[in-house]
């Protein structure tokens, strides 16, 4: 039995595994930060804050578009159980 996320992670160069070109990855729309972006991999955080008085919204961990991780997938997977945006 061969597992298709193995053969896609080992089909593509080490090199091209950045972030940029990993299926959980979102570029920022902010023009001044073209290289930076969000991983989507998991479910965003909620950061500890002591204020009530401010709103907490969850966070996705930012990253540059050259970082790289172990959870990389490819742009091009046909993975079935991840929602598309």
């Amino acid at each position: 039995m061969t597992n298709s996320l193995s053969e896609d992670i080992q089909s593509e160069p080490i090199d091209s595994r950045a972030c940029s070109t990993c299926h959980f990855w979102r570029k920022q729309a902010i023009r001044d930060e073209s290289d930076w972006g969000q991983c989507r991999r998991m479910p965003p955080i909620l950061p500890e804050m002591a204020d009530d008085k401010l709103v907490i919204a969850g966070i996705w961990p930012s990253t540059k578009s050259e970082d790289w991780c172990g959870e990389w997938e490819s742009c091009m997977s046909t993975r079935t159980d991840i929602p598309q945006p």
